[in-house]
């Protein structure tokens, strides 16, 4: 059994107030409220179904994590736990082998949404831009496909982040996934269309975000995506709100963008990260490697091989 000691000034600790102690140290850290929420929600869960997850960290870490077949969804939880237990070992709450020792985040089996121009544009139709959300709808999803932001980071933009004269937006520290700031640039097209959002809602709304509910509250991830998602099947397309980020990636490399300024605008900390997610189709590699003609131009022969001509058909 791997039963853990607990610190000798805190031998009955419970979850809840191990929990407050650990979000403490985060806020403390100066990790995101977003990031914050996820933490508290990931360990509330986790003591829900396993009371005695103290007492057997590992056994039940185990079964928690055992419980998840997708990928993404293991590998998040993952994260979030060993930071905890991570923190618990470091402070002295437990001691003994950590709880997650030998085990690794999966190998997500990977669903980068292949969008072309033409799927775009007709998602880009479905809102009905004579109401505020479809206004709303628009203005978001254009922005996304247009520099690649994060859903999340959208929806926690202000007014004030928006710079008409410089066409960007700004993506502020706090906001930002990697609590680092940074400037978008964005179209006119979408420079327009966030203006025209901006100027049907009501004064009364004040410092509201940019992308607001209908009441001028924020407007959360999980209802931007349902609302995306419903739109991509009104036109043939299995997407959620972070589809249109990959689309971004894809469609900025296939016109011509070098990944290094696509890792900036995407806001990734590694190259290794850009790599990863825009994961070009086995189509693009194909055709740039015709457009390329190295060993063509190796050779001294730039010209497609000649085809022979076709002049009869058999038996015609």
């Amino acid at each position: 059994m791997g039963v853990v000691a607990f610190r000798k000034d805190s031998p009955n600790i419970q979850p809840e107030p191990l929990t407050t102690l650990f979000l403490t140290f985060k806020r403390a850290q100066g990790v995101a409220p977003r990031t914050i929420g996820d933490y508290k929600k990931t360990l509330g869960l986790y003591f829900k179904r396993h009371p005695d997850g103290l007492e057997f960290p590992r056994e039940r870490t185990q079964e928690f994590l055992g419980s998840y077949e997708n990928p993404c969804t293991f590998n998040l939880y993952f994260a979030m736990l060993k930071v905890f237990w991570d923190w618990a070992l470091a402070e002295g709450f437990i001691f003994g082998r950590h709880p997650l020792s030998g085990l690794r985040k999966r190998k997500p089996g990977g669903r980068i949404v292949r969008l072309s121009e033409g799927d775009v544009a007709r998602l880009l139709k479905q809102p009905d831009r004579r109401t505020y959300t479809g206004t709303r709808d628009y203005a978001a999803m254009l922005l996304q496909v247009d520099c690649g932001v994060r859903p999340g980071e959208m929806l926690q933009l202000m007014p004030g982040d928006l710079s008409l004269e410089k066409g960007e937006v700004i993506v502020r520290a706090p906001v930002a996934k990697t609590r680092t700031e940074r400037a978008l640039p964005v179209s006119e097209p979408t420079v327009q269309a966030i203006e025209r959002l901006l100027t049907i809602r009501p004064a009364s709304w004040g410092d509201a975000p940019i992308f607001a509910s209908q009441d001028g509250r924020p407007f959360s991830v999980p209802e931007y995506s349902r609302r995306v998602k419903r739109y991509g099947a009104a036109c043939g397309l299995n997407i959620t709100a972070y589809s249109l980020r990959h689309a971004c990636a894809l469609l900025m490399l296939r016109r011509g963008m070098s990944a290094f300024s696509l890792q900036s605008l995407l806001g990734h900390t590694s190259m290794q990260m850009t790599r990863h997610y825009v994961n070009l189709t086995a189509a693009d590699v194909q055709r740039e490697h015709r457009q390329a003609g190295v060993a063509l131009a190796i050779l001294g022969d730039n010209q497609e091989p000649r085809r022979e001509r076709l002049r009869r058909i058999g038996g015609a």
